[in-house]
This record gives structure tokens, C-alpha cells and sequence, in this order.
């Protein structure tokens, strides 16, 4: 997989919203692997403890639900969805503990608690969702996130009218992912 070092981009303050759909579609991150999914959300995209517990009440590992963020792993390839508190039934036993979550102890993820911790540099599919992705997608956006290339050029194209300036000069057309930073100016 070839990705250029860091495309920077320039967007109008009210262009924000438009990266939702990238942030629910799907977006790359390094990591390293053996590190928790918890440590995952602090280290490497930057949440504060208190806002892991309190905002990010859905978690998903490889399609499976997670209620130990502190015992399940990354691994390469792994994908990880983020969500606040879902609504209905369904949202209620899907998210992480809550009273219900006997329902799905089928398809929970397993902890595992591995000696040693983190070894390799992996990548990371991750899925960010609803309100959470408001509420994180601008920090998230700034810090640098890797997104297919085709993804980029259909997303750029689409909202031209918000974007300000971006690195044309960077020939990414021939390179799968490329990773951005996204800044927006008021």
C-alpha cells in the first residue's frame, strides 16, 4: 500500500459537517499492536479518558461489540467503530455495559489480556459514528487521518465550493490511501 507523507487541506469552518460521511465510511490510523482498544481511543486519537467513558458508549471490534476496553487487543487489519449511546433496544444491548448485554454475549468481543503488550506497527480501519462523530471529527481531521485516495479526489471535487486550498501539487493519483490533515478556518 503507497500513501504520500500528509496532504494539508484548507476548509471553510462550515464545511466540517461534510467529513462526516468519511469518518462513518471509514478512515486509517497506526498503532501499534497488542495495545487495548482503550488505549487505542487515548494514545492514538487523542480522547481524554474521561470523554472514552462518559461519550463513547458503543464500541465495535471486527463487527463484534465490546464491553472490555480495557482487556481486548488490536491486531493488524483489525476494525474498530465508535459510536455514542444508540438508541432503541438494539442500542441499549450494544452498548458497552450495560444491564442487557447478556443478550449479545455471543458475539461480544473476548478480552484478552496479553503480557508484553505492544510489538509491530499495524493499521487500523476505524468507524466513527453518529454524534461522536460531530463532536470528534474536527480534532481527529486536524491530527491526520490516512482515507483511499479515491475516497479524497471524490470527496474534493464534491465540496469544492468549501474547500479553500489544498496541496495540488502532490501527484497522489498513482498511490492507493493518502493520509490529510484537514484545517478549517472561520
Amino acid at each position: 500500500m503507497t500513501a504520500i507523507t500528509c496532504m494539508k487541506i484548507r476548509m471553510k469552518a462550515e464545511g466540517r459537517f461534510l467529513w462526516n460521511f468519511i469518518l462513518q465510511k471509514g478512515f486509517y490510523l497506526s498503532t501499534f499492536s497488542g495495545m487495548t482498544v482503550r488505549q487505542f481511543m487515548v494514545e492514538t486519537m487523542k480522547f481524554e479518558n474521561s470523554f472514552v467513558d462518559n461519550a463513547v458508549r458503543t464500541v465495535f471490534l471486527n463487527s463484534r461489540p465490546v464491553d472490555d476496553i480495557d482487556g481486548a487487543v488490536l491486531r493488524a487489519g483489525d476494525c474498530v467503530a465508535l459510536g455514542s449511546a444508540m438508541p432503541g433496544l438494539v442500542g441499549i444491548c450494544m452498548g458497552r455495559d450495560n444491564p442487557y448485554k447478556e443478550f449479545r454475549s455471543g458475539i461480544a468481543a473476548e478480552s484478552m489480556r496479553l503480557e508484553g503488550a505492544r510489538s509491530e506497527e499495524i493499521t487500523v480501519l476505524v468507524k466513527v459514528f453518529s454524534t461522536l462523530a460531530v463532536e470528534t471529527g474536527t480534532d481527529l481531521l486536524e491530527q491526520g487521518i490516512r482515507i483511499k485516495t479515491h475516497d479524497l479526489t471524490a470527496f474534493l471535487e464534491k465540496n469544492s465550493a468549501y474547500v479553500m486550498n489544498w496541496d495540488s501539487e502532490l501527484c497522489f493519483r498513482n498511490t492507493s490511501d493518502v493520509e490529510i490533515q484537514v484545517e478549517f478556518i472561520e
